[in-house]
């Protein structure tokens, strides 16, 4: 996260937003107090900051085998 003031982003505006759209969080300061923020609209993958990661408990090619006893009629 980047803090600048409101002079510093009116000098510099492009150069903020390109760092926004690289994923960079900017706070604008104003008479010593935070005012805004300037944040990209697409926000991470929740997926990304999972700590336990999903697993299967069988392998892929169990999963997408049809079950005879309810496919049989249509085999």
């Amino acid at each position: 996260m980047i803090t600048i003031s409101a002079i510093q982003l009116k000098d510099n505006f492009f150069d903020y937003l390109e760092k926004v759209t690289k994923g960079e969080t900017v706070v604008i300061h104003h008479d010593n107090q935070d005012v805004a923020q300037l944040f990209p609209i697409r926000q991470p993958d929740w997926r990304d900051n999972m700590k336990v990661q999903p697993r299967l408990l069988v392998s892929p090619e169990e999963i997408i085998k049809p079950m005879e006893d309810i496919w049989e009629d249509y085999i």
